[in-house]
This record gives C-alpha cells, structure tokens and sequence, in this order.
C-alpha cells in the first residue's frame, strides 16, 4: 500500500465514466477502495497548538513622484551642507597664461617619457635592442633593393613597337 499513487486511480475513474464497461468500473472501484484503505491507515499525530495572532503591519502609502523628488533633494543637500554655508573669497581668483602654458609643457614632457620608457620596456621584454633593429632594417631594404634590380634586368621593353607614334 505504500507505492499507491493517485494517478493511477484518477485515471481508472476517467476511463470508466467516459467509456464504462464492468472491466473498467472493477478497476475504478478497485483503486478507490485502495485510497480509502490507505488514508483510513494513516495515522493521526496531534495539531499544533495555533501561534498567537501578531500585529499586522500596516503598508506605508505609496509616495508619488514629487514627495521621491522632495526626499532626493533633502538627502543631497544634506550631503552638501555638513561643512556649513559656502562663503565668497573677497580675493578674485584670475588664471594665469604662462603658469597654465608651462604646466601643459611639464605635463607633455612627462607623457612622452611615460610613453618612451613604456616602449622602451616592451623593446627590453621582446629581447630587441635599436641597434639589432636598424641593422634589421637595413638588410631588409638592401634585400628589396636586389629583387627590384634583378626584375628590371629580367623585363627589358620591347624594342618594336606596334604601333607609330
């Protein structure tokens, strides 16, 4: 009685009230009587005792739009204003030309020396040293040299021409 399995029942039922024959309503009654057995078999445990009712909580109205906005900007300028009130310098702050032209300078030179002590770092890693690269170099164009030699000698211009200038 343990493997009952309520499918099994429900379709016997099925099959004998839409095609009954006493074959299937034998099976019906049979698997109905099986789950009457087996939940007249169960046995009883006690209930629990109920928990005690709790206060429920009552949902906070939506707020719309405008309150959000309202709440946004008090917790922004809550932010701001922890140091206190912003004063006015009395003294004009003016930019200088030559102190921002020579800042540029000094910050364009140090870019370069990232820039070159990076490339630097790169040459030293792959194991090439500029010497090694220019001599490369220069093999490479005398090879190109001598193809382009050997290819005029071997394409001479024609000596007729057919037709008359």
């Amino acid at each position: 009685m343990t493997n009952f399995q309520f499918s099994d029942c429900k379709k016997a039922v099925n099959q004998a009230l839409f095609r009954p024959t006493a074959d299937r309503k034998a099976a019906a009654i049979k698997a109905l009587q099986e789950a009457l057995e087996l939940v007249t078999n169960l046995e009883e445990v006690k209930d629990k005792p109920k928990a005690s009712k709790t206060k429920k909580r009552r949902r906070k109205a939506k707020r719309t739009a405008a309150q959000r906005t309202a709440d946004h900007m008090d917790k922004a300028s809550m932010k701001t204003n922890e140091v206190g009130p912003v004063k006015p310098s009395k003294k004009a702050k003016t930019a200088s030309v030559k102190e921002a032209k020579a800042s540029l300078k000094e910050m364009d030179a140090k870019n370069k020396a990232k820039k070159q002590s990076k490339i630097e770092a790169k040459r030293v890693a792959m194991g090439v040293s500029e010497t090694d690269r220019v001599a490369s170099l220069e093999a490479k164009i005398e090879a190109l040299t001598q193809c382009l030699a050997m290819h005029m000698e071997t394409t001479a211009l024609p000596t007729e021409v057919p037709f008359e200038l």
